[in-house]
């Protein structure tokens, strides 16, 4: 059986699975030698219900903009990718932040790359997991998901 990459449309489906219902924002940022692009979506996710997504108004534009954006970005291989999603759940009373990084054509969690990359090093791995408490923090203030009005439901493909 051959070695299959998930797409970018399955490790957004897989993020928002692994968070469950409410309301969300993906903010994905790529830096690729002098390229630096970013692009940012909100919607609000009910996983009950097949996975279904509600969007405001120009959100189903901007979630495909971070959809081609992280597919770019794992099919060149280069470059270093963030994407973080910040999360209004019931299960949590402060917003959750979930990050990944894309890198060397993969999407993997900020703790899977962490460990992979500074693992023999306890010193940055302390330093990383450090500094990952501070994207996480900054992406929870910037980037908190205030509930918009959902004008448009579409199963998320999958």
């Amino acid at each position: 059986m051959p070695n299959v990459r998930p797409t970018a449309q399955h490790v957004i489906a897989t993020a928002l699975d692994n968070i469950g219902s409410g309301f969300h924002t993906l903010h994905f940022r790529h830096v690729d030698g002098w390229s630096d692009r970013e692009r940012h979506a909100e919607l609000e996710f009910i996983a009950a219900v097949d996975g279904r997504a509600g969007f405001g108004a120009g959100q189903q534009d901007a979630l495909r903009e971070v959809t081609r954006l992280i597919q770019e970005a794992m099919d060149s291989g280069s470059g270093m990718g963030v994407l973080a999603v910040v999360s209004n759940t019931l299960a949590c009373p402060e917003p959750y932040v979930a990050l990944y990084r894309v890198y060397d054509g993969r999407c993997i969690t900020a703790e899977e790359y962490d460990a992979e990359r500074y693992g023999d090093y306890p010193n940055a791995l302390a330093a990383a997991v450090k500094w990952r408490t501070e994207l996480e923090h900054r992406a929870r203030w910037i980037y908190e998901p205030r509930g918009l009005r959902p004008v448009v439901f579409a199963s998320l493909p999958r």
